[in-house]
């Protein structure tokens, strides 16, 4: 995870300095790497809330944990992967709007997001390669600004939904000490997921003026 939100902060810098092709291709790379996390977070998420004693049962220490099927070999089809991303991501509406819950919950299947995949690993391959396809040659330094910002941003709520998701299974820990805090990425991904309760956030702590002109 620490590994995405870079990806996404080092996109958010191409695309500001005029690279919106390799700040899309970037995008795409931290969805992967968030797919992977999803992997190994479904197979040990059991395991590493053991020690911390929840929903009744007394606290014990975590056991061994199988290697996903997800992470056994490093040539997984990275189609294969940006499925498993874009199938989570489908539910991003749902986490943030209690009146669409389901949507977080009832997942379509990963296969019906074959040919976004598909597309999202065509995005990437053109943010990094000359091609050429008949008499066509495309170039990253062709990729067109538009909607790059909108895929960072994207990219950077689904971050910070597996973030939330994880803070609030060890939130009810008895023994604070226990929990594994990934606090530090929730505030680094939060400039890109949510850039305008940062700002205000900021605003506040720093004594900036409010709208009225004067210091809260």
């Amino acid at each position: 995870m620490s590994n995405a939100v870079a990806l996404v902060e080092d996109a958010a810098v191409l695309a500001i300095h005029d690279s919106p092709g390799r700040a899309q291709a970037l995008v795409v790379l931290a969805m992967e790497e968030l797919a992977k996390a999803r992997w190994l977070y479904e197979a040990s998420e059991w395991e590493w809330t053991a020690p911390l004693g929840l929903y009744g049962i007394a606290p014990r220490q975590a056991g061994s944990i199988g290697v996903p099927e997800g992470l056994r070999t490093t040539r997984r089809p990275h189609a294969e992967k940006l499925q498993v991303a874009e199938q989570f991501a489908s539910g991003l509406s749902g986490f943030w709007d209690p009146s669409r819950r389901m949507e977080y919950y009832d997942l379509p299947d990963v296969s019906a997001f074959e040919a976004t995949a598909k597309q999202r690993n065509l995005n990437k391959q053109a943010g990094f390669y000359v091609d050429r396809c008949a008499e066509v040659i495309t170039s990253p330094l062709q990729v067109p600004i538009e909607g790059v910002a909108d895929d960072i941003r994207h990219a950077a709520k689904v971050i910070q939904m597996h973030l939330i998701e994880d803070h609030t299974r060890q939130q009810d820990s008895p023994d604070p000490d226990l929990v594994d805090s990934a606090e530090d990425l929730h505030w680094a991904i939060m400039p890109y997921s949510d850039p305008e309760l940062f700002a205000d956030f900021v605003g506040r702590i720093s004594g900036s003026p409010d709208e009225t002109g004067e210091r809260e």
